[in-house]
């Protein structure tokens, strides 16, 4: 067969043979470029962009577990009296308007909040149990635009 193609090449023109030869190195240039260089270069960058995801979900996955393992923090035990002005501050930087009841014991204190989102409610009581505020009473009902009515009892523990 490499017999044949040589007989068929000789048989050529010097004219002929050379834009045969021209096509065969146009050819192999074109199966260079497009067939191995661009497709490793392709594979070099996405290798760069999958190891720049994977370090940025490291680095994510290290800062979670970080904040997972450090101590909460606490603050200091209010005294028994301030609560009623911890509570109400609170309220206030959460956007919650309080409506305080006056029958409440030293260290606890009863309110209504009249229209409050219940995931932000209960992740602001949350915040309070870390300050050694526990609910004794909590009653919710639906409101307007999905929004909750909530009467609540809280009272300080311990330190």
């Amino acid at each position: 067969m490499i017999a044949a193609a040589r007989a068929w090449f000789a048989a050529l023109t010097r004219r002929e043979q050379w834009l045969v030869g021209s096509a065969g190195g146009l050819t192999a240039f074109v199966v260079l470029v497009f067939g191995i260089i661009m497709p490793v270069l392709s594979a070099f960058e996405q290798a760069t962009l999958d190891h720049d995801a994977a370090v940025q979900r490291r680095g994510r996955i290290v800062a979670t577990v970080d904040a997972a393992l450090a101590k909460p923090r606490v603050a200091p035990a209010t005294a028994p009296a301030n609560i009623d002005l911890l509570i109400t501050q609170s309220a206030g930087e959460k956007g919650f308007d309080i409506i305080k009841s006056g029958n409440a014991a030293p260290g606890q204190i009863s309110f209504r909040i009249e229209q409050a989102r219940a995931p932000a409610l209960l992740a602001w009581l949350t915040e309070l149990e870390a300050q050694n505020i526990s609910v004794s009473g909590l009653t919710l009902r639906t409101g307007t635009n999905g929004s909750v009515t909530v009467d609540a009892q809280l009272q300080q523990d311990a330190p």
